[in-house]
């Protein structure tokens, strides 16, 4: 009997995959009450709207077998995986044979505290790593009272999926430390927890399989569902949903230009009035529009006119019409810079005359140790594939059932809210590069670079980082290492303490390659210096016989370095550059604790860890 409920689930499986992106169904409620209350005299659209905004709301009024799926994301792809799950186990749950059907409820984290683990007995966790190992910000409540946790868990069944980024340390630290805390307490994995290295779907896709397989064995007592989390109707204010509209009040470029390997870094301000609240630290999250011109190259490709009206995808933020014209969706909800490497499959199965070259890209199947085929997607966007196999027959569906959502960009805010709390500030560094001898740009730089004018308006919203910052003890020396555009939260967090009557010192390590080029905000720092405010260092990598960058400064500087931190309590704070900067400035750190500590590497690397347990040792780094 179980092999046949497992083949049932496989089935459902198959078809979810095939068909959860088509746009007749992207709005669609797969909950059993819309089967069974759909009102066929109701219009369309009105039906339309009420499962967009209730689509992942679930009451059960029967006693059933309960699923949680819990998720916790910072930019959005946590969420997306989950809303996924969630409606596979609908559509298992509508062919359920059992007297008691599944029930699974979709919660965000944010919303554990309607949550009783006590009372659950089969959670799915999908959880993802921000930054430098730490958990997404409206995951620390409850990441914070988990592991805090004493009472036993022997009751429950649970898998992670732990997203992260295997260019950082602290690959998938938050969903591994979530296992871990689970197992700690009795909970057993009903199927393994798993790590995921960015978007890898075939490892994904492989989960999510064995959480089906799973379930045609997982024992769950039938019980009358506690949980209750619906729709508030509350205002909760912007967010990555809904945005606020700013308006860009002031644009002007920070970097002199004059040759192909020059840095564009531009400094953008956006009125947002008391509607977006942030402190020093926190970032702002900017949704760009894609290039027109990129658009219609695809419009083109496909032979669709560009005012064809086509719904609008499911994950739009808010306010968003029901329906737009594909040149709008476009623009403004698709990814049309990444191919998702399904996308090959799909022009792959309607044969033709590349058809050899493909099947010899997909053999090793879409995993990132297939680098043949992630080197092609990487040096190309989806106006390329389209283009290179319009002879296919690729359809408008075809191709929108791929793509992925366009995402926000994320920016450190670069002035404190304690000098104007109307207006904050962004400093970008313009991304522009060439493959296959076609220009390419960053998403969302260069559309505010190119396309966006002082007056216009950005959907933006503040994403809060309390992992990043400032001590409370405003006598407290800071030390801050941030070469580029690392400098960003650094300038909000010389301008909070200049708020203050009286602060500690604060030593500013700032790098570039030319001081005439690109020393970003070069009069206000050096202004700042001259009046004792900071103490700054510099780093000009392209002005010596040698290249000098922030960490040989800071080895340099190892006694003071050492007296500050060992003796007088400072705070050490880093930004930028994830991949090589942050590494080797931690290097750096090491040899400085190991010589002027006198101790051993071990002992060393343990002191800095000891730092960056109590805080004191901070990282805002990303990957380029």
């Amino acid at each position: 009997m179980w092999y046949a409920v497992l083949g049932a689930l496989g089935i459902f499986y198959y078809i979810w995959r095939t068909v959860r992106s088509s746009p007749d169904y992207q709005n669609k409620d797969t909950s059993i009450d819309a089967f069974i209350d759909t009102d066929v005299s109701e219009p369309d659209d009105t039906r339309k709207k009420c499962s967009r905004e209730n689509q992942y709301y679930r009451k059960y009024d029967v006693i059933g077998r309960q699923i949680l799926v819990l998720y916790g994301t910072e930019y959005g792809f946590s969420e997306e995986l989950a809303q996924t799950l969630f409606n596979i186990l609908c559509e298992v749950e509508l062919s359920s044979q059992n007297e008691y059907p599944w029930q699974p409820r979709l919660v965000n984290v944010r919303d554990y505290s309607y949550v009783d683990l006590n009372t659950e007995q089969l959670c799915l966790i999908i959880i993802s790593t921000s930054g430098d190992g730490v958990p997404p910000s409206e995951a620390r409540p409850f990441y914070d009272s988990l592991l805090a946790r004493t009472e036993p868990l022997t009751h429950l069944n649970f898998s992670v999926l732990a997203l992260g980024d295997s260019n950082y340390p602290h690959y998938c630290h938050t969903g591994r430390t979530v296992g871990a805390k689970l197992l700690d307490l009795g909970a057993m994995a009903f199927v393994k927890c798993q790590d995921v290295d960015q978007e890898e779907w075939s490892v994904i896709d492989q989960w999510m399989s064995d959480v089906l397989a799973a379930l045609a064995s997982a024992t769950v007592t039938p019980s009358l569902d506690y949980l209750d989390i619906g729709p508030s109707g509350v205002d909760t204010g912007f967010s990555r949903h809904k945005p606020y509209m700013a308006k860009l009040v002031a644009k002007r470029q920070l970097t002199t230009v004059s040759g192909p390997e020059d840095k564009q870094t531009v400094h953008l301000e956006f009125h947002v009035g008391d509607n977006l609240l942030w402190t020093a630290g926190d970032a702002v999250g900017i949704y760009p529009q894609n290039d027109p011109a990129h658009v219609a190259a695809i419009l083109s490709a496909l032979g669709v006119p560009p005012e064809m009206e086509v719904d609008t995808p499911h994950w739009a933020y808010e306010p968003a019409p029901d329906k737009v014209s594909v040149k709008e969706a476009l623009l403004r909800y698709y990814d049309i810079k990444h191919i998702p490497p399904k996308l090959l499959q799909v022009i792959h199965s309607k044969g033709g005359n590349h058809t050899d070259s493909l099947r010899k890209l997909l053999d090793k199947g879409l995993a990132k140790m297939n680098t043949a085929l992630h080197c092609y997607l990487d040096e190309r966007e989806v106006r390329d594939i389209v283009s290179e196999f319009a002879s296919v027959g690729l359809t408008l569906q075809d191709v929108l059932t791929c793509l992925r959502p366009l995402q926000p960009r994320y920016y450190s805010i670069s002035s404190s809210p304690l000098v104007d709390s109307t207006t904050l500030c962004v400093t970008a560094a313009v991304v522009r590069y060439e493959t296959l001898g076609v220009s390419r740009s960053g998403v969302t730089t260069c559309d505010l670079q190119d396309r966006v004018s002082v007056g216009d308006t950005c959907p933006a919203f503040i994403s809060p980082n309390d992992d990043f910052r400032l001590p409370q003890d405003v006598a407290a020396p800071i030390i801050l290492i941030g070469p580029g555009t690392g400098l960003a939260p650094f300038r909000a967090f010389i301008q909070d303490r200049e708020c203050e009557q009286a602060h500690g010192k604060i030593f500013l390590y700032f790098g570039c390659r030319c001081r005439d080029k690109d020393f970003l905000y070069r009069y206000e720092l050096e202004k700042l210096s001259a009046a004792g405010v900071i103490r700054l260092r510099t780093a000009f990598s392209r002005e010596g016989r040698s290249k000098v960058y922030v960490q040989h400064l800071l080895q340099e500087d190892a006694p003071l370095i050492w007296s500050l931190v060992s003796q007088e309590g400072a705070y050490i704070y880093v930004c930028g550059d994830a991949r090589n900067m942050a590494r080797d400035v931690h290097s750096a750190f090491i040899s400085v604790v190991q010589g002027q500590g006198c101790m051993s590497e071990v002992k060393a690397i343990q002191y800095l860890a000891d730092l960056e347990r109590c805080e004191r040792y901070q990282k805002d780094v990303w990957i380029t």
